[in-house]
């Protein structure tokens, strides 16, 4: 058994391994979410809310894919259904959640697959080229990292939903 000064000794070495290591490659901390098996990345200036689905108002005539309005403290917030638009299954075993970005007249919002995840990447966790993405997301993608086998992107989501805005009449 190792006396307390022993234990705080081994914990002291493994945060200093642990912030050279930080220090060798750059880290990026970003807030990430799936739609389906695609992770996307929230952008780090963008204004973020999370909630459970809330009561919708449908509109007639618009695209499956677009669900309809919720009343987010008095504004008027589009929300999408990306599972739908990218033609993509929902992951299995997590609770729908409602992510709004954006504040005031730019803000939308989209059921996204269970909790946004806290995750950090290094400089070496980037992608030099993206993979095959759905058609419509590709442009609003800038670039991508690897981490653990899953891929995450960078996300436009401003563009992406004011490309939406343009598609959802039927």
């Amino acid at each position: 058994m190792k006396t307390p000064s022993e234990a705080l000794n081994r914990s002291l070495n493994w945060a200093a391994q642990q912030n050279k290591h930080a220090h060798d490659s750059q880290i990026s901390r970003r807030l990430g979410f799936y739609i389906g098996n695609l992770g996307l990345l929230i952008a780090k200036v963008a204004t973020s809310e999370l909630t459970y689905p809330l009561p919708l108002c449908p509109i007639p005539n618009s695209a499956a894919w677009f669900l309809g309005l919720i009343n987010l403290r008095g504004n008027l917030v589009p929300v999408f259904d990306l599972h739908k638009l990218l033609q993509l299954k929902p992951k299995e075993d997590t609770t729908p959640m409602l992510l709004i970005l954006g504040s005031g007249e730019s803000a939308g919002a989209m059921l996204i697959d269970g909790l946004p995840l806290h995750l950090n990447f290094f400089d070496n966790d980037k992608l030099n080229s993206l993979p095959p993405l759905p058609k419509v997301i590709q442009p609003y993608i800038s670039s991508g990292y690897e981490k653990n086998s899953e891929f995450w992107f960078n996300f436009d989501h401003l563009g992406f939903f004011e490309y939406l805005a343009t598609q959802v009449a039927v």
